[in-house]
């Protein structure tokens, strides 16, 4: 048993071009495996012996391969092969070494096979056949977990280090002894290295045994806690970022969706409040069905030059498949022109304006409100954008603190989440503030439906109001005003042409409330 110390380091995942351990990965799985580690730099925990455990890197890049690809992989030596030989060996049986087996190799294939057995596998595979993000976050994610239960097996002397990870130098020397002796005829060296090399052989599996003892529980630990991480994850990705299809545009390239996943990772409040988001949005979504079509995907109506493959013709990432092909699809997929569908959507929303709210900030909007307020934003803004509606928040209290525009097609979900982060309460609540904002500063578009989100009762000035009136009867914009937790105030019916008074805990009539506020 090695007894040698260990340390550990975390760094970024390494890209390296070593020999297969279990598989050989697809020209298109090594391509796209090394265009997540670069674009997303994840970070890995690699454990260190005097020398690195090498083969965590190329562990990684096969687990990815069978997550793209939903395990149409091509194995060096098959599943059924390896489990076998395996059985054999734990019987105290002769067994040949299955065609394209290494021993030194032995303990990822055993690995492998743990989490081909694990019981969320093939939910797993379902969840990432396909998709880049999730298969590369994934890997990544068993990698590390398996790192922490090797880690603990090293430190309960059931892993081997030497034998398990290092054992290949030893093994190809004795292999190159055993040739060189038979061209020369030496026969006893032969027979010597031979022997050598089967008792290394039998050692490594052994070794491999009493480590999966020790792995193989852990198994199904892993596969079950990545997938959940995973559909949190996705989850709270999605209701903060948006990902229904319609406009024919991709949603958010690799960058920017790990940078959304390490926001998630290390904010506590973000992750409450996509919690809170995806309760309304599925309600929005929910109660919005019945009034109007969504847009989604008629036809494919032509050609464009993108880097989406989801909608790449099967001619372009048939490319990756061979050599020769394998460069220009790195150098189509990078300039962004390979050949991909373009669809067109059954709706267009070309008749609605800009949407204008105005949220409340003051002190006493903390807590439930504060979340709900925050999310309720993110919602509105998310289902305008996506009907092709400039959106402008503006955060008041005694006066009108932070605003920001933002543009379909053009909006960034970085900026939108920046905005919402900063969003700090402090002061009172100025309806002055708002309607002046409004009428000398705001968006003039007649078009325009108009939100006035606030818990506080405040003053209007007659001239205000009036001028207020004025302007929507001139220019057909639309005022609403919710009240959050509290009864309408009488001055708000003087202006508003909708007003409404909302229970947070009510979230059906919450969101009817909000979607008449909109035309």
């Amino acid at each position: 048993m090695s007894s040698h110390q260990f340390t550990t380091q975390t760094e970024f995942v390494r890209l390296c071009d070593n020999e297969p351990l279990t598989l050989a990965c697809s020209a298109l799985a090594d391509f796209l495996w090394s265009d997540f580690v670069r674009e997303s730099r994840p970070a890995v925990k690699y454990l260190i012996d005097h020398y690195n455990i090498r083969q965590l890197s190329r562990f990684g890049k096969e687990v990815f391969d069978r997550l793209y690809n939903a395990d149409e992989v091509n194995w060096l030596v098959t599943e059924d092969a390896y489990e076998d030989y395996f059985r054999r060996m734990c019987d105290g049986e002769t067994s040949a070494l299955p065609q394209g087996y290494k021993p030194e190799n032995g303990i990822w294939h055993a690995i492998m096979t743990d989490l081909s057995n694990a019981a969320a596998w093939r939910d797993l595979l379902q969840h990432c056949v396909g998709d880049q993000f999730n298969s590369g976050n994934n890997a990544v994610s068993i990698l590390n977990k398996l790192a922490e239960v090797i880690e603990e097996a090293i430190s309960n002397q059931s892993f081997d280090v030497e034998l398990l990870t290092n054992a290949a130098d030893q093994l190809q020397q004795l292999r190159e002894e055993f040739k060189r002796a038979q061209a020369a005829g030496d026969r006893a060296a032969a027979d010597k290295a031979r022997q050598k090399g089967k008792q290394l052989n039998q050692a490594i599996s052994e070794a491999i045994q009493q480590a999966s003892e020790a792995l193989r529980p852990q198994a199904n630990k892993i596969v079950d806690q990545t997938l959940q991480e995973s559909k949190d994850q996705n989850e709270q990705m999605s209701t903060l970022a948006g990902t229904t299809a319609g406009a024919g545009s991709k949603t958010a390239d690799l960058k920017q969706k790990k940078e959304l996943a390490q926001r998630l990772a290390n904010n506590k409040a973000l992750r409450q409040l996509a919690k809170k988001l995806g309760a309304l949005k599925q309600t929005w979504v929910e109660r919005k069905r019945a009034k109007k079509n969504k847009a989604n995907y008629d036809c494919i109506v032509g050609a464009k030059f993108s880097d989406d493959l989801t909608r790449a013709f099967p001619i372009e990432t048939a490319l990756a498949g061979t050599e020769q092909g394998r460069a220009l699809f790195a150098l189509k997929f990078a300039h962004k022109t390979l050949l991909t569908k373009d669809y067109t959507a059954t709706a267009k929303h070309l008749d609605k304006g800009p949407v204008v709210m105005y949220v409340d900030v003051s002190g006493s909007m903390s807590g439930e409100r504060e979340l709900w307020s925050k999310a309720i934003t993110l919602v509105i803004t998310e289902q305008a954008l996506k009907e092709n509606r400039t959106v402008y928040i503006n955060l008041f209290d005694t006066r009108i603190d932070k605003s920001i525009q933002l543009k379909p097609g053009a909006a960034d979900i970085s900026t939108l989440l920046d905005f919402v982060a900063e969003w700090t309460l402090g002061g009172g609540t100025s309806f002055n503030a708002v309607v002046g904002h409004a009428l000398e500063k705001g968006c003039k578009d007649p078009r325009a439906d108009i939100l006035m989100i606030t818990d506080g009762y405040a003053d209007l000035t007659d001239a205000f109001c009036s001028r207020l009136n004025t302007f929507k009867q001139t220019t057909g914009t639309q005022w609403s005003t919710v009240c959050v937790e509290t009864d309408v105030p009488d001055i708000c019916y003087k202006f508003s042409d909708e007003v409404f008074s909302v229970n947070l805990y009510n979230t059906e009539n919450t969101i009817d409330a909000i979607q008449r506020c909109f035309r």
